[in-house]
């Protein structure tokens, strides 16, 4: 997959600027996908270029013009043929655990310290996506409805994240077993 799906997707919802788009990405899609500032804006310009989306200037009061983009007909199409393609299972690719791999040649205590670490990053993880997942269930019922499979991304994101603490809190116990 690539990016410019990501962002025909969110346009797709609701037409917006490139930091509108950036701000729905990392309360959406962020659990799972991944982008920088400048490759967004990179990508919002290569689709508007290619005429998948329409770029229209707003005016601000003391600033530039905010420029908010939405879908054109060829931009829905394009995403409603790539969404009925099927997509590659993704192996995972986590620096983590090719160091875990190579955890012979830590002590004990380093092992304990380095699984704690990241335990607290994906206990902070766990903790968004169920922020995420509250604001989720306060929303509009209708919107709930429509998005119900966007929804699903965000309830695996919550139960992979269960399972890494799990994991990472199985490993603690062993390594303080001596």
């Amino acid at each position: 997959m690539s990016l410019r799906y990501a962002v025909l997707t969110l346009l797709d919802i609701e037409p917006g600027s490139g930091y509108d788009l950036k701000r729905r990405f990392e309360r959406s899609v962020s659990h799972f996908w991944s982008a920088s500032h400048q490759q967004m804006y990179r990508e919002l310009h290569r689709l508007h270029a290619e005429g998948l989306l329409d770029c229209s200037e707003q005016p601000q009061a003391g600033k530039p013009d905010k420029k908010v983009y939405s879908l054109t007909d060829a931009g829905r199409a394009a995403l409603a043929d790539w969404v009925q393609q099927p997509a590659p299972a993704q192996k995972i690719r986590e620096p983590f655990l090719i160091q875990l791999f190579a955890g012979h040649h830590l002590s004990r205590q380093q092992a304990h310290d380095t699984v704690s670490r990241q335990l607290e990053q994906h206990r902070a993880l766990l903790q968004s996506y169920l922020e995420q997942s509250e604001r989720v269930e306060q929303s509009d019922p209708a919107l709930q409805e429509r998005y119900w499979l966007a929804g699903e991304t965000l309830a695996l994101g919550i139960e992979a994240e269960r399972t890494w603490i799990a994991w990472a809190e199985g490993i603690l116990r062993k390594l303080e077993q001596d």
